[in-house]
Parts: C-alpha cells; structure tokens; sequence
C-alpha cells in the first residue's frame, strides 16, 4: 500500500469513527406532544412506553425513571414488546416493578411477547405488580370531571378484542386505544377512538430526513414504510407512532440511523 492510500484509507476510517456516534445515536429522546380534544375540562399528561424490548437504560432503570419524574404523567401506557423473544426480561421487569408503585400503568402486548408463547404467564405477572393489562378491555381514569377511557388489543385474538373494543367506546370520554401494529392505521381510524398508540416499527429503522422521512424498512410495512414516527390524521381520528425504546446491543443486525430511541409525553387539553 502506498504512503497515499494509507492516508486516504487513514482519513475515512477517521471520519467514519467521528460520524458514527452521530449517525447511529442511541440516546434517550424525549419527544413531546400536545394535542387538544372538546372531550376533557383539565389537561392530561400522558406517557407512553413502547418496544422496550428488555433494553437497559442506566442502572434501575434511571434513564427511563428520570426522564418521568420531570414530565410528572398522569398515567403511563406500555404499548407492545415491553419484553423481547431474543433478549429475555430481566430489565423489562425492573421496570415493571418500579412503575406502577409511582403512578397508574396500563398496558397492551405486541408480537414480541406472543413469540415467547408466554402471554398468559407475562399478563398474570404484569397484573400482579399492579399494571392494569388491556387484552380487548377497557379501564377508564378520571381527569378532572373528565373521563379517559383506555382499550387495548395484543394481537392474540385480534379481530374478536377489537370488537369489544369498538363496543365499549364511549362518546362522553377521551377513547384511547394501545394497539401496537401502526399498519393498520386506516381501518382503526373509521372506528371512532380519538387516540391510537402504536409502535413495532422501531422510526423506520434507517431515517435519512428529508429523503426518506419515514425510514427505510418496518416489521409490518417492509421497504419504506408509511406509519413509522409522530403524528398521523385520517378519518377525524390520529394516530401517534414510538420510534421505540430498542437499542444496540439489540439493533445490531439493523442498527438506528438519525434515529434516537424515544419516550413519548403527551399533553392533552381543552
């Protein structure tokens, strides 16, 4: 190799390295959004929790735990693949532990915990901490002399829990449904719920905003994906997509680009 090339090789290696943290940043992004409804008298502030996938953040969890205490939520939602197949539960259930003894938990599956065939033994356990699990059912909180009504369906038993759902919305109050597949956006729309919570895309894995501002590949969606991150309208409903709390060593395979694991803080008011 000439004193030339090795330069040059020397060079990009160099910028490569100096990039990296750059492009494939993994730092908890607090991402927060206010949205504003006929349906409540007092602001509710929400957080929402998705594609945890027994990812650590800081010891007992802190990363996670700090970033709550400074929003102060109201209620905190665990959408799907709180646990992973792969990667087991160990700081899953750290989590799970902490959370409810703090502030009111409700929480749906996603395909994840299906895939470890252990959803029954996983919604017992969840149960027994004090999180409320949603598997086609409905629990209402009280904001103010409003009403939030929270419905949640796991994929199991899809089409007979979203039917009991759609039953059970209730016009007076604020209906939020925790549906993990962000896919099935435009059917979910015309059912009257005012809130969809989704993740299971993960951002679309490689973002590269203003080209592909959605990502390049998602689990439900394949090659350029639609509903991968924010805020979707459609049918006088919307839909709020997590890129997700998953990071290496888990994304390995497919690591984030200009894509930031996220928690999501919601403020609806009047």
């Amino acid at each position: 190799m000439t004193r030339k090339k090795f330069i040059i090789i020397s060079a990009l290696v160099s910028a490569f390295a100096l990039a990296l943290p750059f492009v494939c940043n993994e730092k908890l992004e607090e991402s927060f959004y206010s949205l504003t409804t006929d349906k409540l008298s007092s602001p509710a502030r929400i957080a929402f929790i998705s594609d945890l996938h027994n990812t650590l953040y800081g010891r007992d969890m802190s990363e996670i735990t700090s970033s709550l205490e400074r929003f102060k939520p109201d209620i905190v939602l665990l959408g799907g693949d709180f646990f992973d197949y792969v990667w087991g539960e160990p700081n899953s259930v750290m989590l799970a532990r902490i959370l409810p003894e703090r502030y009111p938990c409700f929480y749906a599956l996603g395909n994840h915990e299906f895939k470890r065939s252990q959803q029954d033994i996983i919604k017992k356990e969840m149960s027994a901490l004090g999180i409320t699990v949603l598997d086609g059912k409905f629990a209402d909180f009280r904001i103010g002399e409003s009403m939030i009504r929270i419905h949640g369906i796991d994929g199991g038993s899809y089409k007979e829990q979203l039917k009991t759902c759609v039953n059970a919305i209730l016009p007076d109050a604020y209906n939020i449904l925790l549906n993990h597949y962000p896919e099935e956006f435009p059917e979910l729309s015309k059912l009257g719920f005012d809130l969809i919570l989704s993740g299971h895309a993960h951002g679309g894995q490689w973002r590269f905003p203003p080209v592909l501002p959605n990502g390049v590949i998602s689990p439900g969606e394949g090659i350029f994906p639609h509903y991968t991150c924010g805020l979707y309208y459609e049918n006088g409903s919307q839909m709020l997509v997590s890129r997700g709390l998953q990071r290496c060593p888990r994304d390995i395979i497919i690591p984030r680009v200009f894509n930031r694991p996220e928690i999501v803080f919601i403020t609806i008011s009047h």
